[in-house]
């Protein structure tokens, strides 16, 4: 399968899903002006995404800010990759927050309560 590489801007983060190298990640701010349009690309890769059960997969966000629509989307990506894991994907969610971030530590632990997913939260 294909990489999926998005450029960060000033608004939207970088996105590398290398499946070759089992890192699938998202970093930088999200809050793009049209947030359905960033994530249709996103979206659409996770679709076609058939993960290889003897590989493991790391899906690693380390977001400095994002929104409150943009934080749908995340948790949308999370729950398109849960359903993977569900599946016999091994996958795991590396949420990164920094040092003294107290809200993007919380939102991790919201988002691990409502997956099946190993999901770790990690200062950095």
């Amino acid at each position: 399968m294909d990489k999926l590489i998005i450029n960060f801007t000033e608004t939207t983060p970088q996105v590398n899903f290398d499946p070759d190298m089992g890192l699938l990640a998202i970093e930088g701010r999200v809050i793009p002006e049209d947030v359905g349009s960033f994530f249709s690309p996103i979206f659409y890769w996770i679709e076609k995404f058939e993960p290889d059960v003897n590989k493991p997969y790391v899906l690693r966000f380390c977001l400095f800010y994002y929104n409150t629509s943009s934080s749908k989307r995340i948790f949308e990506v999370m729950k398109r990759f849960d359903e993977k894991f569900q599946n016999g994907g091994n996958i795991k969610i590396r949420w990164e927050y920094e040092d003294g971030d107290d809200d993007t530590f919380q939102d991790g632990e919201d988002y691990k309560k409502m997956l099946k997913i190993p999901f770790e939260i990690i200062k950095v």
